[in-house]
């Protein structure tokens, strides 16, 4: 017989309240780049030799870009880690927002495998992104 793992009201409450704030968050910060793009672009216009001329400043910037998903794909990797030592998914000490079917054995180590494989994929391609932008500004500076 399945268990099912009941929904944490606190966890869903708190799931809300994040995506909720995340979302706000979103939109302030695309109204005011669109609001800012024209000033943003001509001061980034007077700016590029210095960029140019200073490739860990743009790696720099582009990491902290990047760092939300790399604390995501951490998490991630955390928990599929986790489920695969408990060989159980979720993981104990993990609430969840719905009621949620507990998959257990040979089903809840393959769920974690999955898990960690999407978070190696995620890191990966979010950490090669700062040095993909370094070496093209490198590359530039190069030819000038």
């Amino acid at each position: 017989m399945s268990k099912i793992q009941k929904a944490d009201p606190l966890a869903r409450r708190k799931a809300i309240w994040v995506v909720l704030v995340a979302t706000i968050l979103g939109v302030v910060a695309i109204m005011a780049f669109e609001s800012f793009q024209a000033h943003f672009q001509s001061w980034l216009e007077g700016k590029i030799h210095f960029l140019l001329e200073n490739t860990i400043v743009v790696f720099t910037i582009s990491l902290v870009i990047v760092s939300p998903v790399l604390g995501a794909g951490t998490y991630l990797l955390l928990l599929g880690n986790r489920t695969v030592r408990a060989q159980k998914f979720p993981p104990p000490g993990y609430a969840v927002a719905r009621d949620t079917l507990v998959l257990e054995g040979s089903k809840g180590v393959q769920r974690g495998r999955v898990i960690q494989l999407l978070s190696l994929m995620l890191l990966c391609s979010a950490a090669a992104i700062p040095f993909i932008i370094w070496y093209i500004f490198l590359s530039l500076t190069s030819e000038t």
